[in-house]
């Protein structure tokens, strides 16, 4: 493949035809304003002298004969031309000279973005000088270097923490069937104890790998296929259902209105499925849940309210982080998996919505998820 020439030598290049063209439309101007101004000094205005003969011709003044104005308009653009060869050889190095004061900036973003790696995603081009659009081109540089650190960031604590999330269920699993299996004395009791133990392990592994096949897929932005109205007060009332049990010792406070969006049915299912279940799980005794549809301005509003521990104002954001669970990270409440609010967070961005978390001031929390209506 034929190598092309540098930016450098493009903009050279413009520059001297940019001041030889420049140069041949000035020199042609003054040559033909000289030789038109000769040839106008050289027409001869005939007086009448009393007394003369109106027969004789004047006599031609010796300076505006024809061979010496021809003379003088021959050399006059033989310098001219040679002046012009001469400014376009001195332009070739000022525009080289200039056109790489002006790269230079070019030439510092592509160093300092050629030494950092996966490793170094904290270092920033940090280009100073005027704010033209080579600065603004490395400011931007630096924001899109400051968001995939966020995503590496993310990427390597998610898997870290599910490393520690799955060890856990496996470990516990093991233990149980290893002791029941190391009892010589052990009857069906013991073994069903352990095997149930094992199953319940092998369910929470279950749950956390599903969860993360669905944030996987919410995070991914590839839908399964075009947009399909979905009617979110069935989609709430069916998670209700599930969750609510008569015995959970919750006050209920339901009210849906319609309300269908665009998108896809099961991510939109489960987001507002964990929304209920987190709000269930995360109560106090005889704590009380609310549930509730709005929709106004082409915007529509899942809000989910319960009881519970106080939320510090300054965690609350935090809460959408893998594997959060209220104050502290890897804690073994419940069932839960602590990706509940990760996923709901995903599936809404993936629906152009947004996930909100208000602490309520007694304890608890407000969710609302937020997604256009259609």
């Amino acid at each position: 493949m034929r190598r092309s020439l540098s930016v450098r030598w493009r903009l050279t290049i413009v520059y001297t035809v940019i001041v030889a063209a420049s140069g041949a439309v000035l020199l042609a101007l003054v040559y033909g304003l000289v030789t038109g101004g000769e040839v106008r000094s050289g027409s001869v205005t005939t007086e009448v002298t009393p007394g003369s003969d109106d027969d004789d011709p004047p006599p031609v003044p010796p300076e505006l004969r024809d061979d010496e104005r021809t003379d003088g308009s021959g050399e006059l653009l033989q310098s001219s031309w040679l002046a012009l060869a001469f400014v376009t050889v001195v332009s070739v190095g000022i525009g080289w000279v200039v056109a790489g004061r002006l790269l230079a900036p070019v030439h510092t973003i592509t160093a300092r973005a050629q030494r950092i790696s996966a490793d170094s995603l904290d270092e920033r081009i940090a280009l100073g000088g005027p704010r033209d659009e080579l600065r603004a081109l490395a400011d931007t540089f630096d924001a899109l270097l400051g968001r995939v650190q966020s995503t590496v960031t993310s990427e390597r604590r998610l898997v870290a923490t599910m490393s520690h999330e799955l060890r856990t269920p496996l470990a516990n699993q093991r233990a149980a069937l290893e002791v029941a299996l190391a009892d010589p004395d052990a009857d069906a009791g013991d073994l069903r104890a352990a095997a149930t133990t094992a199953l319940e392990q092998s369910q929470r592994a279950a749950r956390s790998i599903d969860a993360l096949l669905v944030l996987a897929r919410a995070q991914s932005g590839e839908a399964t296929g075009p947009p399909r109205p979905v009617d979110l007060r069935a989609a709430v009332a069916d998670a209700v259902d599930q969750t609510r049990a008569p015995d959970d010792g919750l006050t209920w406070d339901v009210h849906l209105v319609d309300l269908t969006v665009a998108g896809e049915p099961d991510l939109l299912a489960r987001a507002v499925a964990n929304l209920v279940d987190n709000a269930a799980h995360h109560n106090v005794e005889n704590g009380h849940v609310a549930v509730r549809i709005t929709a106004e301005a082409g915007t529509g509003r899942v809000v989910v309210e319960n009881t519970g521990l106080p939320v510090p104002p300054e965690t609350a954001a935090d809460l959408v982080l893998p594997f959060r669970r209220g104050a502290a990270d890897r804690t073994a409440a419940g069932g839960g998996v602590g990706l509940g609010l990760t996923v709901v967070q995903a599936v809404a961005d993936h629906h152009g919505g947004a996930l909100v978390l208000t602490p309520r001031p007694g304890g608890g929390l407000v969710a609302e998820l937020r997604l256009p209506a259609q």
